[in-house]
């Protein structure tokens, strides 16, 4: 084996493709969740580095929007990422101490938002969706949407 030079956007992109067949396929939810934030992630600094929006930077806005205050509570970017959006991909990459063993989440719910935010990043760099994104978009439709 030799090293060799690898375009982070495109191995993000491969991490996107393993998470959506693991989700499609109910393989592994975790591994899903994990691929996933991390394709989110580097596909979202590099919207960030061209000055667009990411998903989260987005989904933050409309939260943060006046006109839903009556609904939402006061957070800050580090309350509303760290330790929301993305709490349960932080508790499963790190382990702070031996009383951190384990915690409550639906990681199959989290899988798939985390898979819409990295799908919606891909996008909005302006590549092609690709047949897998196509399948999730089909199967977000019929159990999430309800048509």
């Amino acid at each position: 084996m030799s090293e060799a030079a690898h375009n982070k956007v495109n191995l993000a992109i491969e991490q996107l493709e393993t998470a959506l067949s693991l989700f499609l396929e109910e393989r592994s939810y975790v591994s899903a969740l994990t691929l996933a934030g991390a394709a989110e992630e580097i596909l979202g600094m590099a919207l960030k580095s061209k000055g667009i929006e990411n998903s989260l930077q987005e989904s933050y806005r409309v939260y943060c929007d006046p006109a839903f205050s009556w609904l939402n509570p006061s957070k800050t970017w580090a309350e509303y990422t760290t330790h929301g959006k993305n709490r349960v991909r932080n508790a499963i990459k790190h382990l702070s101490s031996s009383n951190d063993l384990s915690f409550d989440a639906d990681i199959e719910d989290e899988a798939l938002w985390m898979l819409v935010r990295a799908v919606g990043n891909y996008s909005r760099l302006g590549f092609t969706p690709t047949k897998l994104m196509h399948e999730f978009d089909g199967w977000f439709y019929e159990n999430i949407v309800g048509i």
